[in-house]
């Protein structure tokens, strides 16, 4: 068993902000600020091909504002994105509102918004969105370790590992949750359909069995981890 967590730091997400004032926004210094990459246009100038050059987590639309022509610009963004679409904007009135999230809009947060929250809004909006996304996926590579949920298929190293169905679900619930921590809660409701008891060891007995076909060393494995009290984590890791 070991207690620390060592992933591969993940990219940074890429959003666009798109805005009908003034180009160092508040809201932008303050994603800058959270690590966030952002890509700033005004909202007037914007065409839709530039989302097939950026690889876009999310779109944060800026608004002092907001009019029923600058709303509809949700029409335009939903015909090539699927991602999270949050307005900032002035209060505004119902109507507008309504229209917007009829054509696409997720969520509308009015000025003056505390960071706090409009950060929380966001890591919901974009956790929510990976998620999906992970759940629609039918096969995930981490580094040498490539799983395929669709022919319950496992290869490391080239290798094809023979897994049974329990062991299969194990890895490929903690697959689509790569690099976060999952607890032996959580697996028992998934895997069982039921809370954990508090004794039940079945867990442990599938990482073991799994660690040892994928060649972990159970002292010190490469992939999938034991958190201490916490839960267990799959993580990438190349040979």
């Amino acid at each position: 068993m070991i207690d620390q967590e060592a992933t591969n730091p993940k990219p940074a997400k890429q959003l666009l902000v798109l805005t009908d004032h003034e180009c160092n926004t508040k809201a932008t210094q303050l994603l800058q600020h959270e690590g966030y990459k952002v890509q700033l246009n005004d909202y007037l100038q914007f065409e839709v091909e530039l989302l097939d050059k950026l690889q876009v987590d999310a779109i944060l639309v800026d608004l002092e504002n907001p009019t029923i022509e600058s709303v509809s610009i949700c029409q335009t963004i939903r015909d090539r994105y699927n991602g999270p679409l949050l307005f900032l904007t002035a209060p505004t009135n119902e109507f507008i509102q309504l229209l917007g999230l009829e054509m696409g809009a997720d969520d509308f947060l009015f000025k003056p918004q505390t960071e706090v929250f409009l950060l929380t809004k966001l890591r919901a909006r974009l956790k929510r969105a990976e998620k999906t996304q992970l759940g629609r996926r039918k096969n995930i590579r981490l580094g040498e370790l490539q799983i395929n949920s669709s022919r319950r298929e496992v290869y490391c190293s080239g290798k094809n590992i023979h897994l049974t169905d329990r062991e299969f679900d194990l890895l490929w619930l903690l697959a689509k949750n790569a690099c976060q921590i999952i607890s032996r809660d959580e697996i028992h409701r998934s895997l069982y359909k039921r809370e954990y008891n508090g004794y039940d060891r079945s867990i442990d007995i599938y990482i073991s069995r799994i660690r040892q076909k994928i060649g972990d060393d159970p002292h010190n494995p490469r992939h999938l981890k034991t958190i201490r009290g916490a839960g267990y984590l799959l993580v990438e890791n190349h040979a």
